[in-house]
């Protein structure tokens, strides 16, 4: 569905992706609109979910890695399974179906190659699903994407795991799901 924006709109929004933080006042002053009318509509772009205006780590100044992986899943009950999964797993940062023998591509992060291929090798746990293809992206060299930083007081990762269990894990390949108190952040010292 493509939103029926008009200039203003634009305008508002090539404001905000030079300055998310912006205030009302000055963002009227930029678009060359009143305060109400701007309020009215970054209520709605904001509202519909058209414009979206968020903090986080950015993966590329971190220096962490990326990584497309295209996943078979033979049923579509599974398919529907398996995303769900997926969007509840932080280091996704993308899912799309498509077409062909890999029927949902996956975008996702890890802090290191290690971690990365963790992740990977963790979709080999699941049934009746065959991965089809991994190209690793390292760091990016252009584009910035948000990585959301939470501090868990969990055990269990979203997708119902525990790190602690995970030979993955025991193993130092990987530094456990940033959504738990396992997670072995190599930001914070």
């Amino acid at each position: 569905m493509i939103p029926d924006l008009d200039s203003l709109d634009v305008k508002l929004i090539e404001q905000l992706q030079t300055d998310g933080r912006v205030s009302i006042t000055d963002l009227a002053e930029r678009v060359g609109s009143s305060r109400p009318t701007v309020t009215s509509r970054l209520r709605r772009l904001l509202g519909e979910e058209i414009v979206l205006v968020r903090g986080g780590l950015n993966l590329r100044k971190c220096g962490f890695k990326m990584a497309c992986v295209g996943l078979e899943v033979k049923s579509d009950l599974n398919r529907l399974q398996v995303e769900e999964y997926l969007k509840s797993c932080p280091r996704v940062l993308s899912v799309s179906r498509t077409t062909g023998k890999a029927n949902l591509h996956i975008v996702l992060w890890g802090e290191d190659d290690q971690t990365i291929n963790s992740t990977i090798e963790s979709f080999r746990d699941f049934p009746n699903v065959d991965i089809v293809y991994t190209h690793y992206l390292g760091t990016p060299v252009e584009g910035d994407f948000m990585i959301q930083v939470k501090i868990e007081e969990d055990d269990e990762t979203p997708c119902a795991r525990k790190c602690v269990d995970c030979h993955r894990y025991a193993n130092e390949w990987c530094l456990g799901c940033p959504g738990t108190v396992d997670y072995k952040n190599p930001i914070v010292k």
